[in-house]
Order: structure tokens, then sequence, then C-alpha cells
């Protein structure tokens, strides 16, 4: 009895060391299951933080990406709104730098004009002046040749003469000339020269046309004007007996006159009767030039010197 006294504390010991090491396993294997499930809820923790960290870092880049969009088109936007604004702002630096250029070039062409007008007023007063003066001046000197010429015509040494020529009225100065050779006087139109040709025959030449020119031949007062007649019909009929014809009405009082065409040429045979007998030749062309008008207003004048 003794003995199980004795052995009671061992065997209690022993209980209470088994004991211990039970709890002591449990509690290394609730400690390792511990251990398993905090590394477990560890891990399943890391991944769902990871996969919270991906989740938010893909929405931190999509968000990223669709504000660097939005960024994108929100300076594109800016910028094609500046764009925009400055190509308004320079149509209208331009709409205005063209209207003042228009202005300005409108305001010098109204300058221009103003000092051409200024300066055609000025040209045109001066013109005026002169044309007044030229025009004093050439009354003036008109004055003075018109009072020449009435002195020379009352004196007898000028003359106008007057004569039809294609239907227009001519008034021309004549210069009173003396023929030396048959001793009559003519006005001399200052178109002409007179010469003498041979003993009783003189002629007027035409300066213009020296193949055109008046003979004239003073005849006697016993001369036959019958025979004198017949002799300038003989004259033009030797011309040229096919185109020759009888002049009616020349111009000249007692006259007969006969013209000859040959060619180009034209002649004309004239006899004047009455106080100053005389035969006269005019030579000219048929284009009249010039024409017979003049010498027959030369002739008109042909008086005998006294």
């Amino acid at each position: 009895m003794k003995m199980l006294h004795k052995l009671l504390p061992v065997v209690f010991a022993l209980m209470l060391v088994l004991a211990g090491c039970g709890t002591s396993s449990n509690s290394s294997s609730s400690e390792e299951n511990t251990t398993d499930e905090n590394q477990s809820t560890e891990t399943a923790k890391q991944n769902d933080e990871s996969a919270q960290d991906d989740a938010t870092k893909e929405e931190n880049k999509q968000q990223t990406s669709d504000e660097e969009s939005t960024n994108d088109e929100e300076s594109t936007n800016d910028e094609e709104s500046t764009n925009d604004e400055e190509s308004a702002k320079q149509e209208v630096n331009d709409d205005s730098q063209a209207e003042s250029t228009v202005s300005d070039k409108e305001e010098a062409s109204t300058e221009e004009e103003n000092a051409e007008a200024e300066s055609k007023g000025s040209v045109e007063e001066e013109n005026t002046e002169e044309t007044a003066k030229q025009t004093q001046d050439e009354k003036q000197a008109q004055e003075v040749q018109d009072k020449k010429q009435a002195e020379e015509e009352s004196n007898g040494t000028q003359k106008t003469l007057t004569y039809e020529n294609n239907g227009q009225s001519v008034s021309e100065k004549a210069t009173l000339t003396s023929s030396d050779n048959q001793g009559y006087n003519v006005y001399l139109l200052d178109g002409f020269t007179f010469s003498a040709e041979e003993p009783r025959k003189d002629v007027i030449t035409s300066k213009q046309n020296s193949d055109s020119f008046m003979r004239i031949e003073m005849l006697g007062e016993n001369a036959d004007m019958a025979a004198e007649e017949e002799n300038v019909k003989a004259l033009a009929q030797a011309v040229n007996p096919d185109n020759f014809k009888k002049d009616e009405n020349i111009g000249l009082a007692n006259a007969v006159s006969y013209t000859a065409v040959l060619g180009e040429d034209e002649t004309r045979f004239i006899l004047v009767k009455g106080n100053t007998p005389m035969k006269l030749s005019i030579f000219t062309k048929k284009d009249g030039n010039p024409a017979i008008a003049p010498y027959l207003a030369m002739a008109k004048t042909i008086a005998t010197a006294k």
C-alpha cells in the first residue's frame, strides 16, 4: 500500500507529462494549422491584393488612357478652336487690311484725280490764255495784212481772186504782173509763175505741176475773128480728132472754147473777142491737178497796159 502511495505521484506526474505532451502536440499541430491557415489567408490576401492592385492598375491605366485621350481630344479641340479663332482673326485682319488698302488706293486715286484735274485745269487755263493770245496776235497780224492788202489794192498791186473749184468757192491773193513782151497786165496767183515764151507769147506755169500751163497770145485790133475761131477749132481737132468738143459757158465773156482729150491730158483752145482780143491755150490733166479754174480766173484780169 505504501508502494502504491509512492507510485501514485509518479503516475500522476507521468499523466501530467503525457497530458502536457498531448497538449503540446495539439498546440503545435494547432499552431501549425493556424500557421498554415494564416499563410493561406495571407497568400489569398496577397493574391487578392495583387489582383486588386492589377485591377486598380488596369483601371488607373484605362483611366489614364481615357484622360490622355480626353486631353488629346481637348487639346485637339483647343488647338482647332485656337486655329479657328486665329484664322478668323487673320481673316478679319486680312479684310481690315484689304479694306485699308482699298481705302488707301481710293484715297490715292482721289488725290491723283484731284491733282490731274488741277493740272488739267491749269493746262486748260494756260491753253486758253495762250489761245487767246494767239487769237489776238493772229487778229492783229490779219489786221496788218488786210491793211497792207487794202493799200496794195488801192494802188492796184494786189487783188483777191475768187473762183469756183469742184463746187467750192476759193479766194486767193494775186499780184499785178506786167508783160513787157506784149504790153498787158495780169494778176498772177501765188501758186504760179509768169514768163515770156517767145515774141508775142507768154506762159503762166503751175508751181505744183510744170506740165500744166496757160499760153497767152495777144491779137491785134484788126484780127479776123472768124478765121481765129476756125483756127482754135482746128488746133483742138489736131490734138485728137476723135475726142474733141466745143465748150459751153467757160466763164469768159465773148469767148469761144474747144477741148481735146488725149490720154491723161486735156487741152483747151480759147478765143477771147472784145476790147482785148487774145488766144489762150490751157494744158491741164484729166484729174484736174491743177484745175482749169485758176487759169480762167487769171485770164479774166488780163488788160492792156496804159
